[in-house]
């Protein structure tokens, strides 16, 4: 019989230290904030794996929304 692995799940804002940025695939950290950068470094280190990123943006009504962060969600096997 196969036991199926139970995953926890949670998430985390990482900010961004540049607005409306594109990135090449081999710098993909310079463009979040240090303290960002080291919460997924942490998060990996801890058995966390990034499944999804959204972005998030700021700004409503009639003002111009901007990307000022990203919401990484992740997931590890419970214990």
């Amino acid at each position: 019989m196969t036991t199926l692995a139970r995953f926890e799940h949670t998430s985390v804002v990482l900010h961004l230290d540049r607005k409306n940025f594109a990135l090449a695939r081999k710098d993909v950290l310079q463009g979040f904030a240090a303290e960002s950068a080291q919460a997924l470094t942490e998060l990996g280190d801890d058995g966390w794996e990034l499944v999804a990123v959204m972005p998030y943006s700021s700004g409503s009504g009639l003002s111009i929304a901007t990307t000022d962060a990203a919401i990484g969600l992740f997931k590890r096997v419970k214990e």
